[in-house]
């Protein structure tokens, strides 16, 4: 494949904070002549023996010669890049295209690694970043020559995910591969860069030497609250201007041995100073609390707050974060003012502190048991994605909530949740708000609604919810309770009223209640108690919900009791709702989890969070089988994107594409129109149907009129030129009406003759580049009341026959399709392939901004696309970066 020259323009694109293998942070870029000392100095350090392994002999220095090529690439034909940690080189890879192979681009690859960082995966990100370079400078191939003995950078190539295929010739190993990226190559990149970011957080979660920082006014608090949950690591104190305390260090340097982690107050004179005395000491990070009372921060300080971090090497929080928390008892950390967090297996993650604290404060008021907290204000180093990573990892980690307030990468935020939703349940509040907020708008794309948008992650696996509550709920439901085998649940009260709205309430939430049972027999606690046991043992139910209200008599303390012990033991979830003028029985204390009892004070909480774990564990089923599903069809990738690449070079800009391009590319993918031809006269009407055979359609497609049933726009079952004249002249007179034209001219309706197909429901199925989360597919009925009802289903790629299938099943409309009052059923297996088809198209092709079949018939004897349209913008091939950066 020939890959575009013209992206290669501005090596300063080329620049990116990466995460190293072991989850430190350092910075690529490329090199410039003014490196050229540093790189000598770099030169210094490494080792003979790593000299001799790059060079092939003896090399104490480099020449001048290699100084001048190294430090003055020409960035296209010639490139260097190198990684910097703390401000000094301790990497640096370079390729040069090979003049004899000339016009086929084959460049020369070569790396050095200083010493001390070897082992840390600097080889791996060197060559995905150089790789990158590469293809958008147009080569081709990559080719290295290496010593037997150099293993380590073999291995480098070898498991890139890259067609390598070494070779050994007179002594040394020859390697030579396409740049084109692979399905390998992608899944390598993304392990090797779940496995950084997972380390990295582990590394601020589990330090084993904590310094704190600052005025002793100050940090008082947050030593008190690490000191007291018994920290089993090393705390130390660095106090500054208003101690007089001779017994704790006034400067890190002061401190012997390295540090972990540095805790520092916002506001604090001379961060940056800190940071370097951090990094001297080998921290991997720093958390800057939010203050008492903390004057605003701009978003540019807190930019260069995460430059500073980054130049030297660590990871920051801040600089507003409310704090971290990891109840693992070999840890015990809570770097937070909160007090004592209840140990669990919940994981929960924040970003501004305001926020952050509302969410902390209300997840210990209703004992939520937390594996771990992070809250890391709102422009800090790290993120969501980061966190998702970890959990993803950590054992002790079974629920994951979130509650964002922006996303900084959000292709990767839906990349990283889909693959985390696949083992543990996610929780999110409100998301698309979060995505939102990283909307480009210099990109010419359209924007999916925000309904849109938490449908999708709905169908990653993960649970959108609107309430903090309600992500609770959940919480609690899943981290103390087996998960719900199905909808069918029982629910028991001691007031025959309660009962019978909980069962209403269930089959509003989509649960299957049956008959509700009412304990009307004394002692009411003891009744209530023995009725729940035997619908937990039943086999018979999914979940039991049982309710007592206390008027009177005392019964929530017994009843809360009883509940508790069913719950230890039960097979199936067991739920207790609590009513009365006194507060709930709610156990705060002890370690949470697995055989507890969840607790609620409102029976519809309790049934809501039940009905979305079941709906939520059916799209995990889904998302955990898609790969035991059929192959999906294929699409002619390449004569696509030639159409797309001559749309591009007639309009640089972007274009909508003529008729006979966009029935092309569809036709790529297997998605025929149905024939049609476009006329301007009466004439040419009675032509075109004689053409396609009569028994035709004369419609209008003008967008003014598209989807509106009311207007006289179509004419069906023409079979002759008489009918065809009649048609005509009706068609001018709706162009009249609507005040387009004086006489009976219908030009102005864009009127076009086509083939009549089979009655049957009329669909509207989009595709469009979000600019948020990228390719997205929509189905709706055809016309007006769809769009301004919101009955329009969305999915991302890639769509398999079952995605499409449940897209359709979701609409509220879907009816029309399964043989609404007495019509027959439409063929869903037609539909559902177009719907497949189109993600296909979708997927493969970033250019095509949007896209619209409409209508689309869906009929017992199949589907026909009648319409289509699709507009072009110059996009990147490739959505994702293939090699990584830190976000």
């Amino acid at each position: 494949m020939n890959w575009p020259s013209s992206a290669a323009s501005d090596p300063a694109q080329w620049e990116a904070d990466v995460v190293l293998a072991d989850g430190g942070i350092a910075q690529l870029r490329p090199i410039t002549p003014e490196d050229r000392d540093a790189m000598v100095a770099f030169y210094s350090r490494v080792s003979e023996q790593s000299k001799y392994l790059r060079f092939f002999a003896a090399h104490p220095t480099l020449s001048e010669q290699e100084l001048e090529e190294y430090t003055n690439p020409d960035n296209r034909d010639r490139v260097a890049i190198l990684l910097a940690v703390d401000e000094e080189i301790v990497a640096f890879a370079h390729y040069e295209v090979i003049e004899q192979f000339l016009p086929q681009r084959v460049a020369n690859v070569a790396f050095l690694v200083q010493d001390d960082q070897q082992g840390r995966g600097v080889g791996n990100i060197l060559l995905e970043h150089l790789a990158q370079i590469g293809r958008e400078c147009g080569v081709e191939r990559f080719t290295a020559e290496m010593l037997t003995q150099n293993r380590r950078m073999v291995q480098v190539f070898t498991r890139a995910g890259y067609s390598v295929r070494p070779e050994l010739s007179d002594g040394c190993i020859l390697v030579d591969f396409p740049l084109e990226a692979t399905e390998k190559s992608r899944e390598v990149m993304e392990q090797r860069e779940h496995k950084a970011e997972s380390n990295a957080i582990r590394g601020l979660l589990t330090p084993r030497r904590m310094a704190v920082v600052g005025e002793v006014s100050q940090v008082s608090p947050i030593i008190s609250s690490i000191a007291d949950v018994g920290y089993r690591g090393e705390l130390l104190v660095v106090t500054t201007a208003d101690s007089s305390t001779e017994s704790h260090e006034r400067s890190l340097r002061q401190i012997s041995g390295d540090i972990d982690l540095v805790v520092v107050r916002a506001g604090v004179d001379g961060l940056e100073e800190l940071i370097v005395e951090a990094s001297e000491k080998n921290a991997r990070g720093i958390l800057v609390l939010a203050g008492t009372s903390p004057a605003p921060i701009g978003q540019e300080d807190a930019r260069q707050l995460v430059s500073w971090a980054r130049t030297h090497g660590l990871r920051a929080l801040g600089p507003t974060a409310l704090g971290l928390v990891n109840t693992d008892p070999e840890v015990c950390l809570n770097a937070s003012p909160a007090r004592r967090p209840r140990r669990g297996v919940v994981g929960l993650f924040t970003q501004t502190a305001g926020v952050a604290t509302i969410v902390l404060a209300r997840a210990q008021e209703l004992g939520i048991g937390l594996s771990s907290f992070i809250a890391t204000g709102a422009f800090a180093d790290v993120t969501g994605n980061d966190v998702m990573q970890y959990w993803t990892d950590d054992e002790r980690t079974r629920v994951c909530l979130l509650s964002l307030d922006s996303v900084g990468n959000p292709r990767k935020f839906f990349r990283v949740m889909r693959r985390l939703a696949l083992t543990k349940p996610v929780v999110v509040f409100t998301p698309s708000r979060a995505l939102n907020s990283a909307r480009n708008d210099q990109l010419d794309l359209p924007s999916a609604p925000a309904k849109a948008l938490d449908q999708v992650i709905n169908q990653t696996g993960a649970i959108v919810v609107s309430r903090r509550d309600t992500m609770y709920d959940i919480a609690q439901l899943i981290a103390r309770q087996p998960i719900p085998r199905g909808r069918r649940v029982r629910v028991i009260a001691n007031s025959g009223g309660l009962a019978h709205q909980m069962a209403q309430a269930a089959i509003r939430f989509g649960l299957e209640p049956g008959d509700p049972v009412v304990v009307h027999d004394q002692p009411a606690a003891e009744q209530l108690i023995a009725r729940t046991a035997e619908a937990a043992a039943s086999g018979e139910v999914d979940a039991v919900v049982s309710a007592v209200v206390e008027v009177a008599d005392p019964l929530l303390d017994e009843v809360h009791r009883g509940l508790t012990e069913i719950a230890s033991t039960s097979p199936v979830p067991v739920v207790g709702v609590f009513v009365g003028f006194r507060d709930a029985p709610m156990r705060t204390d002890g370690d949470d989890g697995m055989g507890q009892l969840p607790t609620f004070t409102h029976y519809a909480d309790a049934l809501q969070a039940l009905a979305l774990v079941v709906e939520n564990e059916n799209h995990r089923e889904r998302q955990r089988s898609a790969g035991e599903q059929d192959a999906l069809p294929s699409g002619d990738t390449r004569r696509a994107r030639a159409i797309i690449e001559e749309i591009l070079a007639d309009a640089p800009e972007g274009r909508w594409a003529t008729d006979a391009e966009c029935a092309e590319i569809l036709d790529a993918y297997g998605l025929t129109l149905v024939p049609w031809r476009p006329v301007t006269s009466l004439e040419q009407a009675v032509a075109a149907a004689e053409e396609l055979g009569w028994d035709v359609v004369l419609k209008a497609t003008a967008s003014l009129v598209r989807g509106r049933p009311e207007l006289a726009t179509n004419f069906f079952h023409i079979e002759d030129a008489e009918g065809m004249e009649r048609a005509w002249e009706s068609l001018g007179r709706t162009a009249q009406d609507l005040g387009l034209t004086d006489g009976l001219d219908p030009l102005e309706l864009k009127p076009v003759v086509q083939t009549t197909m089979a009655t049957g429901t009329s669909l509207t199925v989009r595709g469009l580049e979000d600019a948020v989360l990228g390719p997205m597919i929509s189905v709706g009925v055809a016309g007006p009341p769809s769009d301004l009802l919101g009955d329009i289903a969305w999915g991302v790629p890639p769509l398999h026959p079952r995605d499409a299938r449940a897209l359709l099943d979701d609409l509220q409309a879907a009816p029309l399709l399964h043989g609404y009052r007495g019509s027959r059923p439409v063929d869903m297996d037609a539909i559902s392939d177009v719907l497949v088809r189109l993600a296909l198209l979708k997927d493969d092709q970033a250019a095509l901004a949007e896209i619209e079949l409409q209508p689309v018939i869906a009929s017992p004897g199949g589907t026909a696309i009648v319409g289509g349209r699709m507009r072009i913008v110059p996009m990147p091939v490739e959505r994702d970066p293939l090699a990584r950066r830190a976000t």
